[in-house]
């Protein structure tokens, strides 16, 4: 009984005995002449998961609908019957493919800075020409997004114009929207009378 409690004071006193060592290995004062250990200041509200560089997105999320164009559109019904948003589309006339593109990691809409480039492919593998960024209307400026505008040849197949358009960010990151099947882009059979430009 004698041995065991020797042998928890010894441990003890060691353990004791030793704090001082730790506190100067620790940059502690034990007021030895030993030299202290530098030490890196210490910076106050950091975060190392902060810091790091943000998560690159796997893919973009493509938001979109179309509109009526103003192209084969009297100048007086202009502003009524162009940039009405539509499923369906006479031949002659000009669909509108309005598009935002968003980072998922940020949730923020991209600009004509963060990518490449936005296309829209018709089902006959026809690219349209690249999308542009910028605010609509223009004056005065409201939103800003992507727009693209086809007119419809007059001899284009009647129905179902299924498509895909396709967004690549600077640092190659896509996102590829396809058409709900159940709500399609339809093209009728009506044509619409052409209106020389002015």
């Amino acid at each position: 009984m004698k041995r065991a409690q020797v042998v928890k004071i010894a441990a003890g006193t060691m353990t004791l005995a030793s704090v001082p060592a730790l506190v100067a290995a620790c940059g502690g004062d034990d007021n030895s002449k030993e030299e202290a250990v530098p030490t890196q200041p210490a910076t106050t509200g950091t975060n190392p998961a902060a810091t790091a560089a943000p998560a690159k997105a796997a893919f973009l999320f493509i938001d979109l609908d179309t509109a009526r164009g103003s192209k084969n559109i009297a100048d007086a019904d202009k502003a009524t019957q162009s940039c009405v948003q539509l499923s369906r589309f006479a031949k002659n006339e000009q669909i509108v493919f309005r598009v935002r593109v968003y980072d998922p990691t940020t949730g923020k809409a991209m600009d004509d800075k963060q990518l490449k480039s936005v296309e829209v492919t018709l089902k006959d593998g026809t690219k349209l020409d690249p999308m542009k960024y910028g605010p609509h209307p223009k004056d005065p400026p409201n939103e800003s997004f992507w727009t693209v505008g086809w007119v419809i040849p007059a001899d284009y197949p009647v129905g179902t114009l299924d498509y895909t358009v396709t967004a690549t960010s600077n640092d190659g990151v896509v996102g590829t929207f396809k058409q709900i099947a159940l709500a399609p882009l339809t093209i009728t059979d009506t044509v619409r009378p052409v209106v020389p430009a002015p």
